[in-house]
């Protein structure tokens, strides 16, 4: 009961001159120490529409989080990070699927995020996976005139969302819109960077299929973005090598895939990093994104659906501190396993080549492409 009678009194102190700014919302939010009673006392508070009057939006949208949401143990708190004060959350609503409480705005405070970028040799099949979506993948011309697809696996570990904390594994091909034009459907191969260069040029990243370990992200996903996941059990390790190796199994416990991606670059990779990317981007007529922001197009459609248009979507990063290399296959030590998507994707023949880690980002998911304020991706070697 502690936090709960703080909370009223650090409110009654503070709004006694009928303003409610973030500071004072830090110190309401302090005052509920993370707590039951706390938070109890912050729906009181937030129930009455006298108090919600007096609050600034971007302090209104912090203690709607912190009653709703339990900071995670061991878990720095970023949500009065600056990329939050002016993208705000405003409560739930009740899932289509399990009758869930769900967020309305689908915030990420926290996340360590990793991707593994490569060429796809079955360039018909991946076209075959996103068949009458309404999108087709771009091509990748490699220096012997060969054409194939750009795959991705994504390997996501968000400590601190609106959704809770929840991890995450996916598989995508980099596609097009189908009416987009030429220009964008096809890049010449130069290095292990113009696999990147279609997304900074604003490619979209088609999901083939997503894995979580929460139902409450899933219903968000499945039931609000048209998107196609299902449960799934992972084991993120990182270690003092500079590497992060993660295990993923499906809902039937068979292998999907596990690997490792670099989480740290070793001294003088930096800059190579930054040259090759240059050198790819110069011949794809795109630049090197100077900063770490990154708004990427999206496109889900679930099994069901397959024959029927996929939905747009788009998900927005800043990366913060990327690490982005190069890699040979033999570094990231990837295998995909026996599980029905685990072969699928291992059967398009996917290769990797470039990786890309972001230990602590920060991101949005806008579940309406129309909402998204950013255009042209951006994105930066480090």
């Amino acid at each position: 009961m502690a936090e709960y009678e703080a909370v009223h009194a650090t409110w009654e102190c503070l709004a006694r001159d009928a303003h409610v700014g973030m500071s004072n919302a830090v110190a309401i939010v302090r005052a509920a120490g993370n707590a039951d009673g706390g938070r109890r006392a912050l729906a009181e508070l937030l129930a009455d529409d006298a108090n919600v009057a007096l609050v600034e939006q971007d302090a209104l949208s912090y203690l709607r989080i912190s009653r709703d949401l339990p900071l995670p143990v061991g878990v720095e708190d970023q949500r009065i990070d600056a990329y939050f004060r002016e993208t705000f959350y405003t409560g739930r609503r009740r899932t289509k699927t399990h009758q869930l409480q769900n967020p309305k705005e689908f915030l990420y405070f926290n996340m360590k995020v990793g991707m593994i970028t490569g060429t796809l040799d079955d360039l018909g099949g991946a076209r075959l996976c996103m068949q009458e979506s309404g999108y087709e993948p771009v091509v990748v011309r490699m220096p012997d005139g060969v054409e194939k697809a750009i795959g991705g696996v994504m390997v996501n570990e968000f400590r601190d969302t609106t959704f809770g904390p929840y991890n995450e594994v996916i598989f995508s091909v980099t596609a097009v819109p189908k009416h987009a034009q030429a220009s964008l459907k096809c890049v010449q191969y130069i290095n292990g960077f113009s696999l990147q260069t279609p997304v900074d040029r604003g490619a979209t990243l088609y999901l083939l299929k997503l894995w979580l370990d929460q139902l409450s992200p899933i219903d968000g996903g499945n039931d609000f973005l048209g998107t196609n996941k299902e449960l799934g059990a992972f084991v993120f390790t990182d270690h003092a090598s500079g590497t992060r190796e993660f295990q993923a199994v499906d809902k039937e416990g068979q292998w999907l895939v596990r690997g490792r991606i670099p989480s740290t670059s070793a001294p003088g990779e930096g800059l190579a990093a930054r040259s090759a990317y240059h050198d790819a981007s110069i011949a794809a007529g795109s630049e090197v994104p100077a900063g770490t922001l990154a708004v990427v197009p999206v496109a889900s459609r679930p099994d069901h659906a397959l024959g029927r248009p996929a939905t747009p979507w788009a998900f927005a990063i800043d990366w913060r501190r990327p690490v982005m290399r190069e890699v040979l296959p033999a570094e990231v030590a990837l295998r995909l396993g026996e599980g029905e998507w685990g072969q699928r994707f291992g059967n398009l023949g996917f290769t990797p080549m470039l990786t890309a880690y972001g230990p602590q980002c920060v991101g949005q998911i806008y579940q309406n492409m129309a909402d998204c304020p950013f255009v042209g991706p951006t994105r930066a070697a480090r």
